[in-house]
């Protein structure tokens, strides 16, 4: 009997750092974007290139599995030699992989994630076979079976899973963690709200629940809670909205809760968010409340960045407890709870 089963991408990850690329910050009256530049027509040398698996979903399933959790997961991969990387890979974090979908027809999916100086990233993806699931690839008796399902970012051929997995869920009792992507953010808020009704637990970054909800990031901390009062509205349980460098917000309807983002030297921040929701969401199935899960959730995402490779960092449930219980009262560990409402 497995404790989660994760449902989503899984690709090879291809890491190159080149320190040498420039960061280009362009703004205007509605937002400010920094762009990761290369010289045209240039040759660029880089520091390093690093093999690892990837995909939203298998990173958080190979967080999951880290803390302890029985996990299975879902993904569909080539018949080739990068799949055969990837689900050995899996296998050896723990990840029960019997359940992959292996094709000919399409090669395993490819990221290539290009580092700058400051630790952030651009990715070219190559969505593959990673975006061809389908609903006769799906074990629906072992889902049925599981007491928490995860659904991560799906796109292209796959994007259908999505409501129908969350819908799925909904019917069988099954407790549902959702991390949406950019396809289901065009989607639209009218359209994702059936999902949303039967959300336990929902990962999203700030960006994404401002898209999401259509709140204009104006006001400051009242924006923050009308996007969250939105969500629980909608029928999510607890909402972690993720923003990087500032930290995380968490509400479950009743308190919202903020924790500053755990300070750790960034070799790469890949990953980081995946750790965030593997180390809250063990959490919070293991009985711990929001505040508990947001500090085990950045103290891995902290580890992670420290390192190439979304689940070379990773924790175990027992080095996250260790290293929360040496975090001193009002340290970076500290979590800031306010009623809703409050400023």
């Amino acid at each position: 009997m497995f404790d989660i089963a994760v449902v989503g991408t899984a690709t090879e990850d291809v890491f190159v750092k080149a320190s040498e690329a420039k960061l280009i910050e362009v703004a205007d009256a509605d937002r400010e974007t920094t762009y990761l530049a290369l010289e045209y027509g240039a040759k660029v040398s880089v520091e390093s290139l690093f093999l690892s698996v990837g995909g939203g979903s298998t990173n958080t399933a190979a967080g999951l599995a880290r803390m302890g959790l029985r996990t299975a997961a879902v993904a569909k991969i080539g018949e080739d030699e990068e799949g055969d990387r990837v689900q050995t890979r899996l296998q050896a974090l723990g990840i029960d992989t019997s359940r992959f979908v292996r094709t000919a027809e399409h090669c395993t999916g490819l990221s290539v994630i290009l580092t700058g100086f400051t630790g952030d990233r651009t990715i070219l993806t190559y969505r593959g076979a990673s975006s061809q699931l389908s609903e006769a690839d799906l074990p629906w008796d072992l889902l049925q079976e599981v007491p928490w399902l995860f659904v991560g970012s799906m796109s292209g051929p796959s994007a259908p899973l999505f409501m129908q997995l969350a819908d799925f869920a909904g019917a069988h009792g099954i407790k549902l963690a959702l991390n949406p992507g950019g396809h289901q953010l065009k989607v639209g808020w009218e359209k994702l709200r059936p999902a949303l009704e039967h959300c336990t637990v929902l990962f999203v970054n700030k960006q994404e629940a401002y898209k999401l909800t259509g709140v204009e990031p104006r006001r400051g901390t009242a924006d923050e809670e009308e996007m969250m009062r939105r969500l629980h509205v909608a029928g999510c349980g607890t909402v972690f909205v993720t923003a990087g460098s500032e930290g995380v917000e968490a509400s479950d309807g009743q308190e919202r809760h903020s924790i500053p983002a755990y300070k750790a030297p960034a070799v790469s921040t890949v990953g980081a968010g995946d750790a965030f929701a593997a180390g809250a969401l063990a959490t919070l199935i293991r009985g711990g409340d929001i505040p508990q899960a947001m500090r085990i959730g950045a103290l891995n995402a902290g580890s992670v960045i420290q390192r190439y490779g979304a689940t070379e960092g990773l924790l175990t449930w027992e080095m996250a407890n260790r290293q929360d219980q040496e975090c001193e009262v009002g340290g970076p560990c500290a979590v800031r709870k306010t009623e809703m409402g409050e400023g």
